[in-house]
């Protein structure tokens, strides 16, 4: 099992304060420059149905949720794995604005900044794991 984390980075972004396992597994960070990045590593991941997905879009503006907003809809429903989505805003999140049919295991929101909604949602992973162990 794989904890995923997919966030939407500009060079300028700090990146998350992440744990280099969760328990005894792997917590491996990919930054994305936009949707249409993220829709592809999504994608292209090899996630398999145990792992997990963190997901941080950031700020997307209006054309990217017009021309990206269908095919990153079809990749999350088509991921195998659970996910998490994170924000720093009370924006609609992805179930509400995509009409996904794979919604995710939760929608973590930290009105400071998306990097606070890290260590909930990988102790609702941990959570999950005990759960299941």
């Amino acid at each position: 099992m794989t904890v995923i984390v997919i966030r939407h980075a500009t060079p300028s972004s700090v990146p998350p304060s992440l744990p280099m396992q969760l328990g005894n597994h792997p917590v491996v960070c990919r930054d994305c420059s936009g949707v249409e990045e993220i829709r592809q590593c999504l994608c292209q991941i090899d996630a398999q149905p145990r792992d997990w997905v963190v997901l941080e879009l950031g700020t997307v503006d209006e054309q990217q949720w017009c021309e990206q907003a269908a095919a990153l809809g079809h990749a999350l429903d088509q991921l195998p794995a659970q996910y998490i989505e994170v924000q720093a805003t009370c924006e609609l999140d992805l179930q509400s604005r995509l009409r996904l049919q794979h919604a995710p295991a939760a929608v973590v929101v930290d009105h400071r900044d998306a990097q606070g909604g890290y260590p909930l949602s990988l102790g609702i992973i941990r959570h999950r794991l005990a759960m299941e162990a």
